[in-house]
C-alpha cells in the first residue's frame, strides 16, 4: 500500500507539473458562439439548448481549447437553474501512467485512489471559493452512456452568494465523471435557489445532453 500511495503521489505531481506548462489564461476566454458548438479537442458537442435549458456561454480557459464548458439556464416559476458543463483533459494521462509503473495487482486500487483524490481536489476548490460552505451529501454515482455505466463522484453543498442579482442561500450540486474515453474529465455544477426542488430538471438535462467525446465505445 506505500509502494502504491507513493507511485499515486508522483503521479499527481506530474499532473500538476504539466498543467502549470500548459497555455492557461489569466481570464477565462468567453466565446462569441451561434448554433450547435464542438469542442474541437474532444469531440464534444454543446447544443444551442437542451430539454429546456438554454445555453448562456462557451468558455475556454486554455489556449489549446482542451478546457472548456458550457453554461445553461432554465427559468422555472421566476426562479434559476444553472448548469455548467466543463470537459477537460485527465492530469498527465495518469490513468495510462499508473498502468506504465504498477504491476496489474495494484492498478485497481491506485486508480480508486486517484478517483478519489481528483474529487476530493473538486470540493476544496468549492469550499476555498465559497466561504461558510456547508457540505450537505457526498455519493458515488454512475451515469449511462452507449449502454455503458461510467462510474463517478457527486457531492451537494450550500452557501451564500450572489445569485442573479442578489444575494441569497443556493444550492450547489457537483458530479465529477474521471478517465472518460481514458483521458477527459467530465464535470457538471449545478445551481439553484435553496428550497427549489429541481432533480426532475437536472436529470432530464443531464440524460439530454448525449457525451459525443471521441474513443467512448
Amino acid at each position: 500500500m506505500r509502494i502504491l500511495h507513493i507511485a499515486l503521489c508522483l503521479m499527481i505531481a506530474a499532473g500538476a507539473a504539466t498543467a502549470a506548462r500548459a497555455s492557461y489564461y489569466d481570464s477565462p476566454l468567453e466565446l462569441d458562439v451561434t448554433g450547435s458548438y464542438t469542442q474541437a479537442a474532444s469531440g464534444m458537442v454543446f447544443p444551442e439548448s437542451v430539454a429546456g435549458f438554454e445555453r448562456t456561454g462557451i468558455v475556454r480557459y486554455n489556449s489549446e481549447g482542451t478546457d472548456e464548458s458550457a453554461d445553461y439556464l432554465l427559468d422555472v416559476a421566476g426562479k434559476e437553474i444553472g448548469i455548467s458543463v466543463y470537459v477537460y483533459p485527465v492530469p498527465a494521462d495518469l490513468g495510462t501512467e499508473l498502468a506504465k509503473v504498477l504491476p496489474q495487482a495494484d492498478l485497481i486500487g491506485a486508480l480508486s485512489m486517484l478517483v478519489e483524490q481528483l474529487f476530493a481536489d473538486e470540493e476544496q476548490e468549492i469550499v476555498a471559493v465559497h466561504s461558510g460552505a456547508d457540505l450537505l451529501d457526498e455519493s458515488d454515482i454512475a451515469f449511462s452512456q452507449r449502454g455503458v455505466n461510467y462510474p463517478g463522484n457527486g457531492a451537494t453543498f450550500r452557501y451564500s452568494e450572489e445569485f442573479f442579482g442578489r444575494v441569497a442561500k443556493v444550492h450547489s450540486q457537483l458530479y465529477l465523471y474521471p478517465m472518460v474515453a481514458r483521458e477527459w474529465m467530465v464535470k457538471y455544477r449545478v445551481t439553484y435557489p435553496d428550497g427549489l426542488d429541481s432533480q426532475a430538471q437536472v436529470d432530464a438535462f443531464m440524460h439530454a445532453l448525449p457525451w459525443t467525446i471521441r474513443g467512448l465505445k
